[in-house]
């Protein structure tokens, strides 16, 4: 869209927005002239409006060649589309108005069977309710998260922090989760020459991108941070001090690849152990990933009186603190702090060795304090309040849901719809469009049982009538296609087998769920062990060998009889007569080995 394209749009929605407001105006009493003061219009413009001369909702010049009907169900469409996770781009929008197109045999005014570009901007002009925006990239998974999900763990999670005593305790509610940074940072504008001067843009002086070191961060709904727990690959160097001008208290430990996994888990519950206030117990909000549950650390969280309490999977994305608010704005500082750092000594590069002191810088360049606090805040933890989240949240669920609806009109409007039509076709088109018009502004026709009939038809058809002064977009025309509601279709995900997932309770160090951990541990251990007693039997079986327990070698059964062998009456080990010296023992005596005999 050129730029002057887009100032005349914009110039034209503003005019069209006023003269809207204006209406609104005078319906309520004021008079035509002080109003078209007001907002600066026409009187004229204004007055032939109001008293029905012009349509309020039509601008002069050609009409579009798809009725307003149609327009808004698109509209209600593409908006419904969005919230879904399943948006259409412009060009989609075009392709789909086009196929509609050739689906009904009709074209363009021009002879086109696909709109123009101009065609999309001034149908995003005449629908200020539709914008041009960025989508947010969400995983399959969080997509499955319902309003009853969240409402449920809200409902326990409010039960749980009453039971402990700590609603009006922000000091002891806590949430922990782990972050990746790289030494590469991020590109953003720069002022640099002019494109006309140099095509290419300006390059960006960066460290290692591919190298990643795990933080993990813990802080409090009170807007406290305790010392940052950092996680390093192995091998860990023999020299060189890596918390040289880190924040104070801060921990490295090392791992095999660099991960959070179940052992620096426990290693960071020892940590936040020691920063923690002693007056127990605290809460410590957590995610679901494995790292974070084991045996080990259940029974020491209990014993430290921290009590962890898992966040609604799949939802960490609105309801963990950390992710809303607290690593945007630390990413942020850590990216500034690495600019800063190569405009002072271009050949300074980041590594690990300076990690922790570039990470206490990005944190001093942060209003810690009020970014935690704001971030427990939205996310609804605390205060705890489950009516942060809108349901447009939750519109991506309908894609997976059977009962969702598919279409945008039910059956029976579209029914009506078609009935609509063919009424509509017997009248003359001077009538259908006096009807059409006193529908969209609310007037009535006094004694006229055929516009009795027809606006019956067409409430049944878009519902209760609009009145031209309420200055809605959800209005309508006769002259619709029947078919648009059904190309409006909602798509619904294909039923696939789901995956079975272990089930745990929200609150992890509850004594019950640690007594029913260890009896499932204990149950497995003893399934383990029958199953390797019964593999070591049928392999036994399967081979069907005997050993000498002198020499160790094995024997066939079947060839016994071919080499001299004795059994030991108290240990029943079998022995070749060789092993043995070639003793002769008479029948019915007993023969004891020589381990027997020791």
């Amino acid at each position: 869209m050129g730029k002057r394209t887009a100032e005349k749009i914009e110039s034209d929605r503003d005019k069209g927005n006023k003269m809207k407001d204006a209406m609104e105006t005078v319906k309520r009493g004021n008079s035509i002239r002080s109003a078209a003061k007001r907002f600066k219009i026409s009187r004229s413009s204004l007055q032939r409006r109001v008293q029905g001369n012009i349509h309020p909702y039509i601008r002069m010049g050609q009409k579009p060649f798809l009725s307003l009907y149609e327009e808004d169900t698109i509209s209600q469409w593409l908006r419904e589309m969005a919230n879904r996770g399943i948006g259409l781009t412009p060009n989609q929008l075009r392709d789909f108005v086009g196929n509609y197109l050739t689906g009904m045999s009709a074209t363009m005014p021009n002879g086109s069977r696909k709109p123009s570009k101009g065609w999309y901007e001034k149908f995003m002009w005449r629908h200020p309710e539709l914008q041009r925006r960025k989508e947010t990239l969400r995983e399959g998974a969080r997509a499955f998260v319902t309003a009853d999900n969240t409402k449920q763990w809200f409902a326990g999670y409010r039960a749980f922090i009453g039971k402990m005593g700590l609603q009006n305790v922000a000091e002891k509610i806590f949430n922990m989760d782990e972050s990746g940074f790289d030494f590469g940072g991020k590109g953003e504008f720069v002022i640099a020459s002019a494109k006309k001067t140099t095509k290419s843009n300006p390059p960006r002086l960066t460290g290692n991108k591919k190298e990643r070191l795990t933080t993990a961060f813990c802080v409090n709904a009170a807007g406290e941070m305790i010392p940052p727990f950092l996680v390093y690959p192995e091998p860990k160097p023999l020299h060189g001090d890596f918390k040289e001008g880190a924040f104070p208290g801060t921990e490295i430990i090392f791992t095999k690849k660099g991960w959070m996994d179940a052992a620096a888990f426990l290693q960071f519950l020892q940590h936040m152990d020691r920063h923690v206030s002693s007056e127990r117990p605290v809460v410590l909000l957590i995610d679901s990933v494995s790292s974070h549950m084991s045996m080990e650390i259940f029974q020491f969280a209990k014993e430290k009186q921290i009590e962890l309490y898992r966040l609604l999977p799949n939802a960490t994305h609105f309801l963990q603190p950390l992710d809303n608010g607290f690593f945007g704005q630390i990413k942020k500082s850590w990216n500034g702090v690495l600019r800063q750092r190569l405009q002072d000594d271009p050949g300074a590069k980041a590594t690990k060795t300076v990690f922790a002191e570039l990470l206490n810088k990005s944190i001093a360049a942060m209003n810690l304090k009020r970014t935690i606090v704001s971030a427990f805040r939205i996310t609804g933890i605390f205060p705890i309040n489950e009516n942060r989240h809108g349901q447009e949240l939750f519109a991506t669920a309908k894609s997976f849901e059977a009962e969702a609806e598919t279409h945008i009109d039910s059956p029976q409007k579209i029914a009506a719809q078609e009935a609509l039509k063919v009424f509509a076709g017997v009248l003359s088109t001077p009538v259908r469009a006096t009807y059409s018009e006193r529908m969209l502004e609310g007037y009535d026709i006094e004694r006229s049982p055929t516009f009795n009939a027809y606006r019956k038809l067409h409430r049944r058809a878009f519902g209760t009538t609009i009145a031209a002064s309420s200055l809605t977009t959800e209005t309508t025309t006769i002259e619709i296609a029947p078919t648009i509601s059904a190309c409006c279709r909602l798509p619904i995900a294909t039923p696939r087998p789901a995956r079975r997932k272990i089930q745990l309770p929200s609150h992890v160090t509850d004594p019950h769920h640690i007594k029913s951990v260890c009896l499932k541990s204990l149950d497995k251990a003893r399934k383990l062990a029958d199953k390797e007693q019964k593999a070591k039997a049928k392999f036994e079986a399967a081979n069907n060998r005997q050993r000498c327990k002198f020499c160790k070698k094995e024997y066939p059964n079947n060839d016994v009889g071919a080499v001299n062998w004795v059994a030991c009456d108290h240990c029943d080990a079998w022995f070749h007569t060789v092993c043995i010296g070639e003793i002769i023992i008479p029948i019915g005596e007993e023969f004891v080995c020589m381990f027997c005999e020791i």
